[in-house]
C-alpha cells in the first residue's frame, strides 16, 4: 500500500494504484498535473469512495499551482476516448 502522507509518487505509480487509494488523498498530499487531474481526480468513474466526491475547486485548492485557466482548458479539451488505464478487472488480477 502506498504511503501518500509520507512519500512522494509518480503520476505512473498513482495511476497504477488508482483503484486502491483515495483521490482526496492523492489531492492533498502528492503533486499532480492538470491532465492527471481531469483524467483521474475528477473523472467520476474513478470516484470510487464517498469522500471522492470531487469538483473543480477541490483540485484548485490542493493543486495550486494548478491555475483556473489551466483547470478549465484541460476540461474542455478532454476526451474520455483517451482514458488509457487499465480497467478494474485487469488491475485487480495483476500480480503484485
Amino acid at each position: 500500500m502506498l504511503d501518500l502522507y509520507n512519500k512522494k509518487y509518480s503520476m505512473q505509480i498513482l495511476k497504477a494504484n488508482i483503484y486502491a487509494i483515495k483521490l482526496i488523498d492523492i489531492l492533498k498530499t502528492q503533486f499532480i498535473d492538470v491532465t492527471f487531474a481531469v483524467k483521474y481526480i475528477l473523472n467520476q468513474k474513478y470516484q470510487l469512495n464517498e469522500d471522492d466526491n470531487l469538483v473543480s475547486q477541490d483540485v484548485l485548492k490542493y493543486q495550486t499551482h494548478i491555475t483556473y485557466e489551466q483547470l478549465q482548458k484541460a476540461l474542455q479539451d478532454y476526451e474520455t476516448d483517451d482514458d488509457s488505464i487499465d480497467n478494474f478487472e485487469t488491475i485487480s488480477k495483476r500480480e503484485k
